[in-house]
């Protein structure tokens, strides 16, 4: 790349954050000669945060003849204008020397002028992340530094995408032309969606289509279009990846905005990665994603620390642990520890139920009533063993064919639902502690039931978890038999004793029990098998 009209398209963002000809007059006054075009280009891609070996890509340069280009010119230049010694200046360095001496505009400034390019929508507001910065980081690296056109942030309910998003675009809506922020939560068709973008953002052209017209915006002004809430058209009781009726047209547009050329960035925040994105995906490719885990240790104890915690506690640790980092869960909890332990979070880990609350209640039973069947049996089975479990093991329990059972596994995790581990060379699967109470107790409530519609009826038609999984394994290690005993079998027969007063099952069973091998030693742990 030679020419000057070329160099002069480069890194235009630039501008909205920095005083450009008041910086290039003062420096050319140093320089005692106009800057070079490509002078001027490696300046604002240096103030944009690109590293010189990213600017020497983009000129089709080789990196050692930027840096010795750099190196005797602009470097000395900008040393020279922010009276710094020579030969000290580092790339990284530049935006901070500059703002110094004021050539960045103030915010004020650059609210003035931006106030009419964003439109937060529905963006909640966020008045502190805690224990974000190296994801906020990596997806600043993606979207500023490597101009990434789409970017998919998913993850589990409550683990606090839409937070990190919010303050993440915060850090960088200087570096676009125009933000705009809409949620899927009311389910707009895809018209009705481009359309209402396409009235905030600058519109020249009209074309046949909207999806076309709203890529040609995206190539001629450089906008962050974050779209939350994108689980919402996907499919209930399917795997995942399957749009609703009338939205398939969603997946279109996730194919174009990711395969077609622009200078836009997209972000995708979902509790299901979609599959177009997953496809199109790669860690050094124009699409990306990233799924959103819990904090680690120290962000988990900055949480804990906002609910009065010191941090130090006696198993702070182990909390964090059980509940994988999830702020949501953490919130909840922290509350329980102050009200009920007096912040003793040792004596709150002695008792043996977790606390799930009604919000993490709500976000879990949102996300399991989205699964397919086969994917609840999956997650049925991995609640029961209570440990990490092989393909191989699920897929004799299961009566799906092997495809099916990796399909629903894949599905899951997807999801965010399991987790894979590997051991000894074998992939195996289990569920995190809170999902596994969860599941287990809705588990119970679906046998329990299944029981009292036995006692109703007089006949065994709804019968379908007591034929299919086991209430307790017989192979399992004891120590799990225990807990399978006193968490799943000891509940349904509490159900079974009132449901029984008047009635007597083990008669309605003899009447109408159809041999299965599942069903007989459920109703023997439960004493109604003769």
């Amino acid at each position: 790349m030679t020419n000057a009209d070329n160099f002069s398209s480069l890194f235009s963002e630039a501008e909205q954050a920095w005083n450009l000809e008041n910086l290039y007059a003062d420096l050319e006054q140093v320089n005692h000669k106009p800057l070079k075009p490509l002078e001027k280009a490696c300046l604002r891609g240096l103030l944009c945060r690109y590293r010189p070996g990213q600017l020497a890509f983009k000129f089709n340069w080789t990196s050692g003849a930027l840096r010795v280009e750099l190196n005797k010119g602009l470097y000395r230049y900008i040393e020279e204008l922010t009276n710094h010694p020579s030969n000290t200046l580092k790339w990284e360095l530049v935006g901070d020397w500059l703002a110094e001496k004021g050539y960045k505009k103030l915010e004020s400034q650059r609210d003035e002028e931006q106030n009419t390019n964003q439109d937060w929508g529905e963006a909640p507001e966020i008045r502190a992340l805690l224990g974000r910065e190296v994801e906020i980081q990596n997806l600043k690296l993606s979207i500023v530094g490597d101009r990434c056109r789409e970017i998919c942030l998913w993850g589990m309910g409550g683990i606090g995408k839409t937070a990190l998003a919010v303050k993440l675009a915060e850090q960088i809506h200087s570096d676009f032309d125009y933000l705009i922020w809409r949620s899927l939560k009311y389910i707009p068709p895809l018209s009705q969606f481009l359309a209402d973008l396409c009235r905030f953002l600058p519109n020249s052209a009209v074309k046949v289509d909207e999806l076309s017209q709203f890529i040609d915006i995206l190539k001629t002004h450089r906008c962050l279009v974050i779209i939350d809430d994108f689980e919402t058209i996907l499919q209930d009781g399917e795997l995942v990846g399957s749009y609703r009726q009338g939205y398939e047209g969603y997946g279109n547009f996730l194919e174009r905005v990711g395969a077609e050329r622009h200078q836009s960035c997209v972000m995708v925040i979902s509790r299901e990665q979609p599959k177009q994105i997953s496809i199109l995906q790669g860690d050094t490719l124009p699409v990306r994603s990233f799924k959103l885990q819990g904090l680690k240790k120290l962000g988990a104890i900055a949480l804990l620390q906002t609910k009065g915690f010191s941090g130090k506690e006696g198993g702070v640790e182990q909390l964090i642990q059980q509940y994988r980092g999830n702020p949501s869960a953490l919130k909840i909890v922290a509350t329980t520890i102050n009200e009920l332990f007096n912040r003793n979070v040792s004596a709150f880990l002695k008792q043996t139920a977790l606390v799930l609350g009604d919000v993490l209640q709500t976000l879990l039973y949102e996300q399991f009533e989205r699964l397919s069947n086969l994917e609840k049996d999956v997650i049925y089975w991995l609640a029961i063993k209570r440990r990490p479990t092989s393909v191989a093991d699920l897929r004799a329990d299961l009566p799906s064919s092997g495809s099916e059972l990796l399909a629903a596994l894949e599905s899951l995790r997807w999801r965010s639902l399991i987790e894979k581990i590997e051991e000894k060379e074998e992939v195996l699967f289990l569920l995190e502690p809170v999902l596994s109470k969860y599941v287990n107790k809705k588990f119970v409530e679906q046998v329990s039931q299944e029981i009292e519609a036995i006692a109703k009826e007089q006949n065994l038609l709804k019968i379908k978890l007591l034929s299919s999984h086991s209430l307790v394994e017989d192979l399992a290690p004891e120590a799990v038999r225990a807990v399978q005993i006193r968490m799943t079998l000891k509940p349904i027969k509490d159900t079974l004793v009132r449901c029984s007063q008047n009635i007597d099952l083990s008669q309605v069973l003899s009447k109408s029990f159809v041999k299965n091998e599942f069903l007989e030693a459920n109703l023997t742990l439960l004493g109604l098998w003769l």
